[in-house]
């Protein structure tokens, strides 16, 4: 019989399988062929709309370059016209602060209206005027037949708006304001929208006004984005062309079309697809068009698909297209491989087809002898087991089931023998567990809530806990449902998975949100367990639970303090604490390029909806639990990982990745397009934020993508030299070793002494003095260097209180905007009065004066006090005229720079005589710096600067 049965399933088996094998190996050919039909289509369809999108694509991304230029007319306009009335302003300030003492008013304001009739700008048209108060035309640089008269007090726009009585509205009610007005642009002969800026000059009560016409600085962005359209070039020497609705060719790839009219093409045939082209366009926003056309040097005509769209705004047709056999080539290319990998599936199929019959048939043969042997085990086994109870020896068994089952069936004979002995132990237990259970029931009531309710839900029993936390009494919750506690944030779905859970007589547990009577909330960690009756039917429920509220406050409490609020995102915070409880890290740290622009440009709203996109950019990115995500302060973020988990340059690869897909993302934010650009430094050694972040600074001063601080020797010799020398400067301010070195001034009128200016330096411990070059940026990055200056001012007065002679000090901007270092400033000054009316302050900085209100404001308080401003390197850096009209100072240094060369460079020798030149008018004393000859000495005599400085003169000496 075993061996019957073993052969009937090795042949059920045999045939059930090559059946099966052959069903599926017909269906996957039929499948197979299907697809590939199905495939070939839809490779079409999808080839030909992926073309129309790369086409439109590529026409968005210019019109996103006009909307760009579009959009700045107004911003540009605003900035040209208040700058140019500041310039005026500034002038005419300027001549009255320097005459009001010694020239009459009407003096004055002659002088004014000189510096300012024959100024002219924005090509010609752009003029300033003075008005008074009345009415009156004091001065018109575009015509001087209205200066003095009241000609032009009831002129008007072409819109009948009064222009001059706008004028004085405004400058009445907010002393200076933008005005706009409609005139016939002089250029263009149209309607156009003219706007000026006011600003009323206090000391006379006179109207400083200048204007521009809106459509001149169209005229510009609009040329401005035509030159960045002919760049833009794409796959398949694509390019943009752009047209008007009248026919002129504005932009085009081949520049010999542009200038000339569409419809003036000599061929009808060209001329005939032309005018198709502007008819498919002219009812319409966009358009896709297939036509036939000559291809570039070429003249047969061949099969082209193009894609125009109108922008209303400037009244022009964008497009761009692509010749359809280039096109159908690549898709023949596409559908040939598609072909052959279909075909070589089949045939990889019936190979594998053929191989599986062939390993059925031999595995099925041997599964059928090794069960007529185990059958003929089992049958022995059973005969013998009433009389010897001999078991089955399981180490020859092949198949696991029939091992595991003569195994059971030995256990079987153990049981026999051990069944009396158990059931008089589980009789004594029973006893034990029924004296025990109602001591275990006082320990859980007075330990947890507890509550008990019917198999509907309704509550039977409430022990005192589940009282005083819910604040109803037993009355109240006994024959209600636990609804009554319900919190209404707490989803349905909750309460449906408990109740699916408990009624199909399992055990739930979990935490739930529930509310006092008074309305208040606590959580309650719970175990819901059904109890049954001896028929396996639930009877009721138990319901134990414990107080877990302080909990989740305290983990809400955490969470909030190391969570990034608008992202969502783990904080700075909660990095360091992941970097301190762990060892064997690798960080990495983004930076977004640019961002500050987002921000100023668009709005603090639209560059946190961006940020908010980049981290779910990012988040997406990652996909990989190995690697964890942060949000850090402004535009950063960073990635930690653990080096058992991922190599450092797999690590590094998968940064560069992100970089890159973060460069390709268009992110939309209000219906903005903006583009993203990341940095990364990364750091796998101790210290991991700090040298991440050092790592990447560098690669923003290098303009790289990464930088890696374990791999950079540079960054890590330059780390041991700040560390070495900020702690050569903290040993040295400590040891008193800055000292103050004081180098003469001449002047080149009595070639004597005039003042001095104050140098820092350090003594070294070998008695080395070391030049302020070495430790002045440490000093910075230390934040040691406030105390350097003070220190500097401090060793100044100390000497120089008592001399009879001018001396100065140089400060950054750094300096001035740090209050400690001015209110340290202002004390010695009220200390010593009469040494400040010898005191000069010299501005230095090389960057550019971005806070002119500070600088200003710092000034007059100088002034007010008694002081004198130089302007020191002068020529270089911020360093410009506007700014030295502005600024109200005594004494400009000119930059050693130009001086060091100016008896071999034209150049400098030229752009010298035009500093000397300009400041005379302004009545500003002048210094040249870095004479180091008797030559340079002379030349600068000659040329009129009132004082000298060099090593040619007198070295800096220590003063004691």
């Amino acid at each position: 019989m075993p061996n019957k049965l073993s052969k009937i399933i090795f042949y059920i088996i045999l045939f059930v399988s090559v059946l099966s094998i052959f069903v599926v190996e017909v269906f996957y050919t039929t499948y197979e062929y299907s697809l590939y039909k199905q495939n070939l289509k839809r490779l079409e369809t999808e080839f030909i709309q992926r073309q129309k999108q790369n086409l439109k694509a590529e026409v968005q991304r210019a019109i996103s370059l006009i909307e760009y230029n579009y959009s700045k007319k107004e911003k540009i306009i605003n900035q040209n016209v208040k700058e140019r009335t500041y310039e005026a302003y500034n002038l005419a300030k300027s001549l009255y602060e320097k005459y009001k003492n010694v020239k009459s008013k009407e003096q004055i304001i002659e002088l004014i209206k000189n510096s300012l009739r024959n100024l002219k700008f924005y090509d010609g048209y752009g003029y300033y005027a003075i008005y008074a108060f009345d009415g009156k035309t004091i001065m018109h640089g575009a015509n001087k037949d209205y200066e003095n008269s009241y000609k032009l007090k009831d002129y008007k726009d072409i819109n009948g708006k009064f222009t001059l009585k706008s004028i004085i509205k405004i400058a009445k009610i907010k002393n200076e304001g933008y005005v706009n007005w409609r005139f016939l642009d002089p250029i263009t002969n149209k309607e156009d929208r003219k706007k000026g800026y006011l600003k009323v000059f206090e000391p006379y009560d006179m109207i400083i006004v200048t204007a521009d016409y809106i459509s001149r600085i169209e005229k510009d962005l609009k040329k401005e984005a035509l030159d960045r359209i002919r760049k833009i070039e794409y796959a398949n020497d694509g390019y943009i062309f752009v047209f008007d609705l009248d026919g002129n060719i504005l932009a085009h790839k081949y520049s010999k079309l542009e200038g000339k009219k569409i419809l003036s093409f000599n061929d009808s045939k060209e001329k005939k697809i032309v005018k198709t082209l502007l008819n498919s366009i002219k009812n319409e926003d966009e358009s896709f068009i297939t036509y036939s056309w000559k291809r570039p040097n070429q003249f047969e005509f061949t099969d082209k698909l193009t894609y125009l769209k109108k922008y209303e705004k400037w009244s022009w047709i964008i497009g761009t297209g692509v010749y359809l056999d280039t096109m159908y080539d690549i898709l023949d290319k596409q559908k040939q491989l598609l072909q052959e990998k279909t075909f070589y599936r089949i045939f990889y199929s019936l190979c594998i087809f053929i191989v599986l019959i062939g390993f059925i048939y031999f595995i099925t043969r041997k599964i059928s002898n090794d069960m007529d042997k185990t059958f003929s085990i089992f049958i022995d086994f059973f005969k013998r087991a009433n009389t010897t109870n001999e078991k089955i020896e399981t180490k020859n068994m092949k198949f696991y089931e029939f091992k595991e089952l003569a195994i059971n069936a030995n256990k079987m004979i153990d049981i026999k023998l051990q069944n009396e002995y158990e059931i008089e132990s589980k009789n004594k237990e029973v006893l034990i567990n029924l004296s025990l259970l109602n001591e275990y029931k006082k320990a859980v009531d007075a330990s947890a809530i507890v509550s008990k309710t019917d198999k509907n839900g309704v509550i039977t029993f409430a022990n005192e806990k589940f009282c005083k936390i819910s604040g109803f009494s037993k009355e109240e919750l006994i024959g209600s449902k636990h609804s009554l506690v319900k919190h209404p944030d707490t989803k349905t779905e909750v309460y449906q998975e408990l109740w699916k859970t408990i009624l199909n007589k399992r055990v739930w547990k979990g935490v739930l949100k529930n509310r006092t009577k008074e309305g208040k909330t606590y959580y309650v960690k719970s175990t819901i367990v059904p109890i049954l009756d001896l028929h396996s039917n639930i009877k009721e429920f138990i319901a134990i639970r414990y107080d877990i509220s302080d909990l989740i406050n305290q983990e809400k409490r955490i969470k909030l303090q190391t969570t990034d609020m608008l992202t969502n995102l783990p904080n700075r915070q909660k990095l360091l604490e992941d970097l301190e409880a762990k060892d064997g890290m690798i960080l990495s740290v983004f930076n977004i390029l640019r961002f500050k622009e987002v921000n100023e440009y668009f709005g603090f709203e639209i560059g946190d909806k961006l940020l908010l996109e980049v981290a779910r950019k990012l988040y997406s990115l990652l996909n990989d639990s190995k690697l964890s995500l942060y949000k850090l302060q402004g535009d950063e973020f960073a990635i930690l990982a653990h080096v058992n988990e991922i190599f450092l340059e797999d690590f590094k690869k998968k940064c560069f990745e992100i970089i890159k897909q973060i460069k390709v993302t268009k992110f939309e934010v209000e219906e903005n397009i903006l583009e993203v650009n990341l940095i990364c430094g990364i750091s796998s050694e101790k210290n991991y934020f700090i040298n991440a972040e050092m790592a990447k600074n560098h690669a923003k001063l290098e303009n790289k993508d990464i930088i890696v601080f374990d791999e950079n020797r540079e960054i890590k010799s330059n780390l041991i030299e700040n560390i070495n020398w900020t702690k050569k400067l903290k040993k040295a301010l400590n040891e008193d070793r800055i000292v103050v070195f004081a180098q003469p001034i001449i002047s080149n009128e009595t070639n004597k002494i005039d003042k001095y200016e104050c140098l820092v330096r350090m003594i070294d411990e070998d008695g080395t003095i070391i030049s302020p070059f070495k430790f002045l940026n440490v000093a910075k990055k230390s934040k040691l260097y406030s105390v350097l200056t003070q220190k500097v001012i401090e060793k100044s007065f100390n000497y120089f209180k008592y001399k009879d002679v001018e001396f100065s000090i140089n400060l950054s901007l750094e300096d001035i905007l740090h209050k400690p270092t001015i209110s340290f400033l202002e004390q010695m000054l009220n200390e010593n009065k009469k040494a400040a009316q010898r005191f000069i302050v010299e501005i230095v900085e090389e960057e550019g004066i971005e806070n002119y209100q500070e600088i200003s404001d710092f000034i007059e308080r100088l002034k007010y006090l008694g002081c004198k401003v130089a302007i020191d390197d002068f020529g270089t850096g911020y360093s410009n005229f506007e700014y030295l009209m502005k600024l109200n100072v005594d004494i400009v240094k000119i930059d050693g720079s130009m001086i060091k060369y100016i008896n071999q460079d034209l150049n400098a020798k030229v752009v010298t005589e035009l500093i000397v030149s300009f400041t005379k008018k302004l009545n500003i004393k002048t210094v040249a710096e870095f004479v180091h000859s008797e030559e340079i000495f002379e030349i600068v005599k000659d040329m009129g600067i009132d004082y000298s400085q060099g090593f040619y003169l007198g070295t800096p000496k220590a003063i004691e």
